[in-house]
């Protein structure tokens, strides 16, 4: 079996401290053996060239150990070797955006575990401590990039691969593998917000970390270590060193394995090195502190060992290090050039001050907003200490800034582009970001109580978003619920991409005089396999699609889809009467909502991350009801609209309160659209207006607005 590990409240997976990332969680400590035979079952060729580069490696290592005793007799001193390192951080703006300290912390956690010099290395089991040398292996951020720029070494990349699905890397190597440096160069480090296993799901447990053993990889951009930003900080960072002895061409001392506590190392085929003791191996566990019970496979066990998945990692042994370090001056993938002087001088200047100019980038807390809202956005430069910014906002206000987080409002709706330069004594640079903010009118064209049953099609104020490309998304099915012909649905049996998403949203609600809302909708449902790990969300929005909650889904917010009412089947889905369900969303949690004027509702589907291809999801008989307050300004003006319905035209009928200031009569259509207007003079009281007096409006529904010193009544007019 693929264990999925369950992390002990309170332990780290590696080191003694808590586990500040994730507790009570299934941890996957390393994926390097699954991800290994996962290459070689897609290149068998891989594999047997793999396996007549190690035969060789055994040899090469056996000669070391002898040569390794001979020094020491001879009171040889051995060679430093330096290692160029480059972090990638792929990441949305989000927490896995790790600052750059964290990383260099998390580096000279990895020095002093290669280098002898941790702060827990006296309280290793003695049966091992002298087991325990100097690798005189040491890791240096390069501070020269390929093309000769300055460098800190530690690079951020916007990339929607931050969800890194180790499938998919494997099918398109050179895409998702994109930021990877020469790898007979510099160790490239991949700091990834989740990994996503081939053939499972993203909910069967948090992988920390994957590498391949040299020649290995199944592309040269492969040939790096992929790694979980949640496991970088204090004694957490020994999961990363545990990589890199797997990039060294270690293997877990339980053997060639992700299955520790089930058999012997040595049934397992070993891990090649002879003075680490056969041992099932350990998970989050350090008994006896150290000195057992131990698991049977030997008199005395190294727990400790970084190979291993105990809770208390401290050492490497000798032949660990001697097995590194023939790696490291092995010709196989060129781990031999790492150290040369040329390539620590000349190619990655390791040795130099990383002080440079920076890389201009910035984030911004909404992207869509309605018109008279307000953004915030924040620096997100690298490469170098930002000393000051000038930042350009096209239909902002204020249209330029110098400050680090200004905060821009937009009052016209449009698309706009936004611009900042970063500035250092190294130098400067410019990130321009176009078509980035989006201001909507934020007139709502619906309120309560509303209906939609999708008979005639998608109305035209609703919106399908087709989340991340591909030719599935949101259309209407030829069958319905509640005796109905028609709904919406996801046909994604078709074939969908993995993780695609796809959402269906709302047009505008106006609940400015709702006080109490109910929400219903009927859906149908059936999962491709018993597996199937698909995610929907029902979410609004108070800000025009800027931002979104979730009313179901989870507090997540993001959680499997609680019921498939079609079961499970393989084939493409389409229910039946009886195989649809009505959803009432409990109206507590629909509170956020009422008493506001701007409410957008979205359906929001994402079919598995990992083996793609959904079955079909439904979507039907949608109903907002609720109870209406009092429109204090509708009372007091003695409103009258008639007829309604109407064949063409349609009389208005108000009294003007004689306070008033400013007074408009305007009619739009549902997608906001201002078809005729009307601005009432202040003086006037008793106000008469006709819609469509031209009987140029077609048939369907228009909204009319009146707005009276900034109080707006809107109401349905239905044109026959």
């Amino acid at each position: 079996m693929k264990k999925q590990l369950l992390l002990l409240a309170g332990l780290a997976m590696y080191g003694a401290g808590t586990l500040t990332a994730q507790n009570n969680q299934n941890i996957i400590p390393c994926w390097t053996t699954e991800a290994q035979q996962d290459a070689f079952k897609a290149d068998p060729a891989l594999k047997q060239k793999f396996e007549l580069e190690q035969s060789m490696f055994e040899l090469e290592y056996q000669k070391n150990v002898q040569k390794l005793a001979d020094d020491a007799n001879k009171k040889v001193a051995t060679p430093v070797y330096t290692v160029p390192v480059v972090f990638h951080i792929l990441h949305q703006y989000g927490a896995e955006n790790i600052s750059d300290q964290t990383c260099i912390d998390a580096l000279a956690q990895v020095n002093k575990d290669y280098r002898k010099l941790g702060s827990d290395i006296s309280s290793i089991n003695s049966n091992f401590s002298s087991l325990y040398v100097d690798a005189e292996i040491q890791f240096m951020l390069a501070h020269k990039d390929p093309s000769g720029n300055c460098t800190t070494g530690i690079i951020h990349h916007y990339d929607a691969n931050t969800n890194w699905n180790q499938g998919t890397a494997m099918s398109n190597c050179s895409a998702q593998h994109q930021w990877t440096w020469d790898h007979t160069k510099y160790l490239n480090i991949y700091i990834v917000k989740q990994i996503i296993p081939q053939g499972s799901s993203s909910g069967g447990g948090i992988i920390v970390g994957y590498t391949y053993n040299p020649g290995g990889a199944f592309c040269t951009n492969a040939d790096v270590i992929v790694y979980n930003y949640q496991f970088l900080t204090g004694l957490q960072a020994r999961s990363l060193s545990h990589e890199i002895g797997h990039w060294f061409n270690l293997i877990h001392t339980f053997g060639n394995t992700n299955n520790p506590g089930v058999s012997c190392g040595s049934s397992s085929g070993g891990d090649g090195v002879s003075d680490t003791p056969d041992t099932k191996g350990y998970f989050s566990t350090c008994p006896g502190n150290n000195a057992g019970p131990f698991t049977g496979c030997a008199t005395v066990e190294n727990i400790e060992n970084f190979m291993d998945y105990s809770s208390c990692p401290r050492m490497f042994t000798q032949g660990q290090v001697t097995r590194m370090r023939t790696a490291i001056t092995s010709s196989n993938q060129s781990r031999n050039n790492l150290w040369t002087t040329t390539n620590l001088t000349t190619n990655t200047d390791v040795y130099g001050t990383g002080v440079c100019a920076p890389i201009a980038d910035f984030n911004a807390n909404k992207l869509k907003i309605c018109a008279g809202q307000a953004v915030n956005f924040s620096d997100e430069s690298s490469n170098g200490t930002v000393a000051s910014w000038s930042w350009t906002f096209q239909g902002g206000t204020p249209a330029t800034s110098t400050s680090s987080v200004p905060t821009v409002t937009y009052t016209t709706p449009g698309t706009y582009s936004v611009s900042m330069t970063a500035t250092n004594p190294q130098g400067n640079n410019t990130k321009t970001k176009t078509s980035y903010i989006t201001v909507v009118n934020g007139t709502a064209t619906q309120t309560s109580p509303y209906t939609q049953n999708f008979e005639a099609g998608l109305p035209g104020d609703w919106t399908v978003v087709n989340g991340n490309s591909g030719s599935v998304t949101w259309a209407q099915a030829s069958v319905g619920a509640n005796g109905t012909s028609k709904s919406m649905y996801i046909n994604s049996a078709a074939g969908d991409p993995a993780g695609h998403i796809d959402i269906l949203e709302s047009p505008i609600f106006d609940f400015k005089y709702v006080t109490s809302l109910n929400f219903s909708y009927y859906y149908a449902y059936a999962r491709k396999s018993s597996t199937q790990n698909d995610t929907f969300k029902v979410q609004y929005s108070l800000d025009c699609g800027g931002t979104w909650l979730s009313v179901l889904g989870g507090a997540d917010p993001i959680a499997t889809m609680a019921s498939n009412t079609g079961g499970t089947t393989s084939t493409a889905f389409t229910p039946t009467s009886t195989q649809w369900k009505q959803k009432s969303v409990n109206s507590s949690l629909l509170s956020a909502l009422t008493g506001k004027s701007n409410v957008k509702i979205r359906f929001w589907f994402r079919n598995d991350v990992s083996t793609a291809n959904a079955n079909n999801i439904y979507i039907d008989e949608i109903n907002l009801s609720g109870t209406v307050g009092i429109n204090e300004l509708e009372s007091s003006i003695g409103l009258n609209i008639f007829p309604n319905p109407t064949s063409s035209s349609a009389t208005i009928e108000f009294t003007l309160p004689n306070t008033a200031n400013t007074a408009k009569v305007y009619v739009t259509d549902m997608l906001g659209r201002t078809l005729e207007s009307q601005t009432i003079l202040p003086e006037t009281s008793s106000v008469s207006y006709t819609v469509n007096k031209a009987d140029v409006l077609s048939k369907g529904v228009y909204l009319i607005n009146i707005e009276i010193d900034g109080k707006r009544i809107t109401k349905k007019l239905i044109i026959e």
